[in-house]
């Protein structure tokens, strides 16, 4: 089962590079994911790498617009930015130091290697690097503590008039309920699980340190090392 689960993944981040053919495929094989692709009509592009803030980005800014707002999120491909760019819409990448992204995605994932997923980080932000100037790049950080300044930033580039998320307990508590909701839908599950929703939990925490140790083999290291170098690289292209 592992291995399936392992070559599925490795397929789709292969596909997930090039839109004339992610796209298609999503419809082909009826991904319950398909609908939260870009379309010409899309507002705004929120998209990274999993475990990125993803989600707690999309439901702060659906909050702060007050209205339904049309969004692509959530496929976790480069192809999503690439075809994003190409017609011109409003995009938010995201992005989080490599070690706790991929140690993350192990525990919501855990029949994927660490290999397969520091290739994946590697591989989604190497080819999205040449569209940097077209898209706003947000940490992690960013969004769990700012995410206002980047809706500006989005308003600034864009042109748009999106309404900034005004960060308050209050207004954090909201989406957080709105996180676990969009987890239920996704999921496609009555109730979230400490693996799979996106909030901190102790449960998570004790998952990863178990599974940290996969990134003290040497070769893994050196995966890693690539990786930190490509979130560096990201990191001066949006300052």
């Amino acid at each position: 089962m592992a291995l399936i689960k392992r070559a599925r993944w490795a397929l789709r981040s292969f596909l997930g590079q090039y839109p004339w053919l992610y796209f298609p495929l999503l419809h082909l094989i009826r991904s319950p994911r398909r609908h939260l692709h870009v379309r010409r009509d899309t507002e705004i592009v929120i998209e990274g790498y999993p475990r990125s803030a993803n989600t707690f980005a999309v439901a702060a800014f659906q909050f702060a617009q007050g209205r339904p707002v049309k969004i692509a999120r959530h496929l976790h491909a480069p192809a999503q930015i690439i075809q994003a760019v190409h017609w011109r819409i409003p995009t938010i990448v995201l992005i989080r130091n490599p070690e706790d992204a991929v140690l993350s995605l192990l525990v919501r994932e855990p029949r994927i290697s660490a290999c397969q997923a520091l290739l994946d980080y590697v591989r989604f932000y190497r080819k999205i690097q040449p569209y940097y100037s077209h898209f706003i790049l947000a940490t992690f950080e960013e969004v769990t503590s700012d995410f206002g300044t980047i809706i500006e930033r989005v308003n600034k580039k864009f042109r748009t008039a999106f309404k900034p998320f005004v960060y308050s307990d209050e207004n954090v508590a909201q989406v957080m309920q709105i996180v676990e909701e969009m987890d239920k839908e996704d999921q496609h599950k009555a109730n979230v699980t400490e693996t799979t929703v996106a909030r901190p939990s102790e449960i998570r925490t004790q998952l990863k340190e178990r599974r940290r140790k996969e990134l003290e083999n040497p070769y893994i290291m050196k995966l890693l090392e690539k990786a930190r170098e490509v979130y560096q690289e990201m990191i001066e292209m949006g300052s």
